[in-house]
């Protein structure tokens, strides 16, 4: 069954009205699924990028690439340059239309990159810093911006080996090469901040970052058919993440800890 048959009215008209371009280039390009290189579509991309939100988040970039301040970009949070470039990818934002997200996600690469393919939240960089939906969250962006840098496939060889566990020690055995760490500390999305269990979000948020990408032929690079969002010729060709189904529980509370909280809601209270 068509989403349209499902609605009690026909919204299109609504969404691809001119007052809102942001919304127009969006309804263009996922409900019509307009090609990339349409006339039409081309034209709503560039005028969203120039007024609305995507226009309004890039007035806010320092000219070195940075949002709030410089550094690794995870703090504070939602103002930073991590959600700045999650949010510009969100809305559909393109490297090929602004120069300065070109620079926005070189700068982030160069400041939170660790040499072992770890993205980390940590102000020093340090690859203890990295966990699952950091490392899917921000792999995702930078591919949806249309993004591709040679320092990215360490970072997705990383996640996937994570995952499986394959050629990963222990984070107790701190003189390994490859290890894990506090918070990603074990295979199928084992996460330090959900007392080591599973972490449904970090799997969840590892799957769009281990998609496949476009083959500049606009398939994906399996030879099945699909279109790009962006521009086709930003896709780099990469092997799929391989991502395993594991059962996730809700962590058990720790000592003094009523039962339903968690370490990241109590930081986020504490952050605000």
């Amino acid at each position: 069954m068509s989403w349209k048959n499902q609605l009690r009215s026909d919204s299109l008209p609504w969404l691809l009205e001119s007052e809102n371009p942001g919304v127009r280039y969006l309804a263009l390009r996922d409900l019509l699924d307009l090609s990339p290189d349409d006339k039409k579509l081309k034209t709503a991309r560039k005028l969203a990028h120039k007024e609305g939100p995507i226009a309004h988040i890039l007035s806010k970039m320092d000219e070195e690439g940075f949002w709030k301040r410089p550094g690794t970009g995870y703090g504070p949070k939602y103002k930073s340059t991590v959600w700045a470039l999650i949010l510009l990818a969100q809305l559909g934002a393109s490297v090929n239309e602004d120069k300065r997200i070109r620079q926005a996600c070189r700068y982030y690469l160069d400041h939170s990159l660790s040499s072992g393919g770890q993205i980390s939240a940590m102000t020093n960089n340090s690859p203890s810093g990295t966990v699952d939906c950091l490392q899917g969250n921000m792999l995702w962006s930078l591919m949806e911006l249309g993004y591709h840098d040679p320092r990215m496939d360490k970072a997705f060889e990383w996640m996937a080996r994570t995952v499986t566990g394959d050629g990963i020690a222990p984070m107790e055995e701190k003189d390994a090469p490859v290890r894990y760490y506090a918070y990603k500390c074990g295979p199928t999305f084992g996460c330090g901040v959900n007392n080591k269990l599973p972490c449904a979000w970090g799997g969840v948020s590892s799957a769009p970052g281990g998609r496949l990408p476009r083959s500049p032929t606009g398939r994906p690079a399996n030879g099945r058919r699909g279109r790009s969002r962006t521009s086709t010729s930003t896709r780099p060709r990469r092997a799929r993440l391989a991502i395993v189904a594991v059962p996730c529980r809700s962590p058990r509370p720790a000592p003094g800890r009523p039962a339903g909280s968690s370490v990241a809601s109590s930081s986020a209270r504490a952050a605000y």
